[in-house]
């Protein structure tokens, strides 16, 4: 997907879907297996392929027993197997319950998908039961399969480092076999699933069993989101088994957080990883009752009795007394799943519930809002207001929800009489409970039915944690819309793990813009600001007369993700910011997935030497939804005032994270005269720029110098000085370069290589960040020189016509260069200089 994305960047600026869909409706099992053979025969590269699954009881036994996606399949088809659909798909109901393929304890028995280069898999709200697992899968290619009931596989050759596999909302019950889930891959997530009452049966010469097996490989730099499931009842193993390979590091962060694992044969969970080899693991809010030594517990976890409802009767839903219930995490990296493992809506209560199913028990205390007034009166506010309701959640002594059951129809007015109350508690307010809500359906627009604005009529804000508020403070918003506030419509200065989604700021009809919208400033903890797998999590920023967004909180530790910034509703007309996201002098924050266009300045700007180890990835910079220009403004990234140690696309060590950024008015990334040191800038997509695509100091050109570092923003690294580019489209594609880097003596640099139509018109003589080659590593000899010949794989070398190559040069500490000379591209065999010192 991404290289058909960056050739159409190439061609036409507008960045679209794959241009192949097919949609299979399967009531037989007949059907089922010759959806999945279109998928493994058929199916054309970039394709997406969806199998929607009638509601019943399949009878599927070893009919299934093949590796769909082997050496047939073309790269980069996405597969999404669905459960749930009624009668001709012609609506869903996702539960797995009413969706079930039967093995019948058929021998050899199980189903294989093998996935290529960056396609993606989801399997979700389907039932696997009476599978013996399957060691003798037809169509195995380069795999092996020793007992699995569900094998998800990646493609060794094509193996992409931005593919997700994810099983989602199904349930694995009284299966056997080596393993009911096994999967290996990039990104995989294993989320809201129930596996039961499943019987290991380890194979001789294999070391590896578990009900739910994960490989985390360094290869694709993998990582593992567990969250939410329920694993329990295994016999002849552990529940989980998280295995790393013994070779390489891991530059993402794996999560294991709010699942319930009990009673299981082995330990319940086990985890691989050892000192030698990082793979980062974070674990947080589990119940279990063992774990090998190297699984990192948490103090949070719960050794007890998670009182299931009626385990003998496979009833794993949690009775009314329940440890589990309202107990797990305020937050999730990748955001909370919205559903539970049956269908039911997340989350009741003033958490979510440990392990799959949420439980209908609500411990938090409850008002609703009945009318649109406000009498101004922070003593004696109108009975049924949202100040009186604000009021209440401030004096309960817990957890404290406001819900609106307003009349009189959709859309309704809230204007303030005066300033709004600061919230001090742990305070809920869910717009999204008023008839006639409606959410999102769709990332990168704002579609849903929002019932609720909220009028400033020209006070501060909407909502306030103010720094006095104690640190078990905490404000979720949801489903609301704000405009008119002369401050911030939410402006958090005190308390922690917030939450705002589904909500709109700006883009409100007869009402006048807020300032920024939201603040996290003070001393306010992290907020998670919009969501990742939920698209009614999707916030709409627009107008803001400054930064849309704005991080001054020195704790950091916010995340902004999948949010439309600078649109109006659908997506693609001008709702322009100021700013999209500011942060001055704040941490660690993480901008992932946001869509951000039409600011009249930066995209995103990181400023103030307190701006350290922030991450902006995957994110769309001046393009709207439908992929026609909505430039900003200034830079697409701006990094200045010493700001130092953020990331601009991919990690050093890997070649996955990278944004497109199109448009800018500005450089592309421009890290100004004021930077500050170790800022990353790699594997983005950038095109367009009034500037450089990767800028350092002074606007414009700067020139290499006589040694790095030097003083100034990135220590002035020095870029690769090119000399030659041969591109040869046969056996997939290559492209050969040949250069000179003057750095720092013996030292090891990332090189990075990219291709662009032509030399950058802006900047003369400079190249174009358009697409990114594969990188590759060079070493300064004593007098800190290296000549280099490069070879790296070139997959569009056929496809895209003859332009110019430039590199820029990355130092262990993080210090990208500025982007280099052009050199153009030739055809044909060139004899290339290799190696001076």
């Amino acid at each position: 997907m991404k290289f058909r994305c960056l050739a159409i960047l190439l061609l036409a600026v507008a960045c679209t879907a794959p241009a192949r869909a097919a949609s299979f409706c399967v009531s037989s099992v007949s059907g089922l297996a010759n959806a999945l053979a279109y998928y493994d025969l058929s199916a054309s590269s970039d394709e997406t392929v969806t199998i929607r699954i009638v509601q019943g009881t399949y009878a599927v036994g070893a009919t299934l027993n093949r590796l769909y996606g082997g050496a047939s399949a073309n790269d980069d088809v996405n597969l999404k197997l669905l459960g749930g659909y009624t009668s001709n798909c012609a609506s869903r109901q996702p539960d797995p319950r009413n969706t079930v393929l039967d093995g019948g304890n058929v021998a050899n028995s199980g189903v294989g998908l093998k996935m290529h280069g960056t396609g993606s898999l989801l399997v979700e709200g389907i039932t696997f039961t009476r599978f013996t697992g399957s060691t003798s899968m037809v169509g195995m290619g380069s795999a092996s399969n020793v007992g699995e009931v569900l094998l998800i596989d990646k493609d060794f050759f094509s193996e992409s480092d931005d593919s997700v596999y994810e099983v989602r909302q199904s349930h694995f019950i009284r299966n056997g076999g080596q393993a009911m889930i096994y999967m290996t891959g990039s990104l995989l997530r294993f989320v809201d699933n129930v596996v039961a009452d499943n019987a290991l049966s380890r194979l001789t010469g294999f070391d590896f069993s578990g009900a739910v097996v994960v490989t985390l490989d360094a290869e694709v730099d993998a990582a593992v989101t567990l969250t939410n499931n329920t694993v329990t009842g295994t016999t002849g193993g552990p529940g989980v088994l998280i295995q790393t390979l013994i070779t390489g590091d891991s530059g993402r962060i794996s999560e294991v957080t709010d699942n319930l694992l009990w009673n299981n044969a082995g330990p319940d969970i086990v985890f691989t990883g050892t000192a030698e080899h990082v793979y980062p693991l974070l674990s947080s809010f589990n119940l279990y009752g063992s774990a090998n030594a190297n699984y990192p517990q948490s103090s949070s976890d719960l050794h007890a009795d998670p009182r299931f409802v009626d385990a003998a009767s496979g009833n794993y839903r949690l009775a009314s007394n329940s440890p589990a219930i309202n107990r797990g995490a305020l937050l999730q990296l990748q955001g909370f799943p919205v559903r539970d493992a049956d269908g039911a809506a997340r989350i009741t209560g003033s958490r979510i519930d440990i392990g799959a199913y949420e439980s209908a028990i609500d411990d938090t205390t409850t008002a609703i809002v009945t009318t649109t007034g406000d009498n101004g009166s922070n003593t004696a506010p109108l009975a049924g207001s949202l100040r009186a309701a604000i009021k209440a959640a401030n004096a309960a002594s817990g957890p404290f929800t406001i819900r609106f059951d307003i009349s009189g129809g959709c859309p309704r007015l809230l204007a303030f009489a005066g300033p709004m109350l600061d919230v001090t508690g742990d305070v809920t307010i869910d717009g999204t409970t008023q008839p006639g809500w409606t959410p999102n359906s769709q990332f990168g627009q704002f579609n849903g039915n929002l019932c609720l604005y909220v009028n400033g009529g020209n006070t501060p804000w909407a909502f306030h944690v103010p720094s006095t508020a104690p640190a078990t403070a905490r404000l979720v918003v949801r489903g609301l819309g704000f405009a008119g506030f002369n401050d911030a419509a939410i402006k958090l200065e005190g308390g922690r793990n917030h939450r705002i989604w589904g909500s709109q700021f700006g883009s409100i009809p007869l009402t006048v813009a807020n300032r920024n919208a939201v603040r996290v400033t003070g001393s306010s903890g992290g907020a998670f600001i919009g969501g990742y797998d939920d698209e009614g999590a999707v916030n709409l920023f627009s107008g803001s007369t400054d930064a849309a967004i704005y991080l001054d909180n020195a704790a950091g530790g916010s995340t902004i993700a999948n949010n439309v910034i600078g649109f109006q509703p659908d997506g693609a007309g001008n709702g322009g910011n100021a700013s999209g996201v500011l942060a001055f002098n704040a941490k660690n924050n993480v901008l992932q997935y946001n869509r951000i266009g039409n600011s009249a300045t930066n995209a995103i700007a990181l400023s103030g030497a307190g701006s350290s180890g922030n991450v902006v990835q995957y994110n769309t910079l001046g393009l709207d939804i439908n992929g026609a220009l909505a430039a900003n403004g200034g830079a697409g990234v701006l990094i200045n005032f010493a700001a130092k140690n953020n990331t601009i696309g991919a990690p050093v060590t890997a070649t996955w994270g990278g944004n497109f950024i199109v448009g800018s008015t500005g450089p592309g990334v421009w890290i100004s005269a004021s930077g500050g040191s170790g800022n990353s800038v790699l594997d983005n997509s950038i095109r367009a720029s009034g500037g450089l695509d990767i800028d350092l100091a002074q606007a414009g050109a700067s020139a290499n110098q006589a040694s790095n570092p030097a003083s100034g923003p990135n220590g002035l690294q020095n870029y690769p000085v090119l000399t030659a580019a041969r591109r040869n489209p046969a056996a997939g594609g290559t492209e050969t370069v040949s250069g000179t880097l003057n750095s720092a003596p013996n030292t090891s640099y990332r090189i990075d290589l990219y291709y662009g139509v032509e030399c950058s018109t802006p900047v003369p003589g400079r190249g174009l960040a358009l697409y990114a080659l594969m990188k590759s590593t060079v070493t300064t000899g004593a007098q800190g020189n290296v000549g280099f010949t490069l070879t790296v794989p070139f997959p569009l070398a056929a496809q895209l016509p003859f332009g110019s190559i430039s590199a820029t040069a990355t130092d262990p500490s993080g210090n990208t260069s500025e982007i280099g000379n052009c050199v153009s591209e030739i055809d044909g065999d060139i004899l290339f200089r290799n190696g001076f010192d």
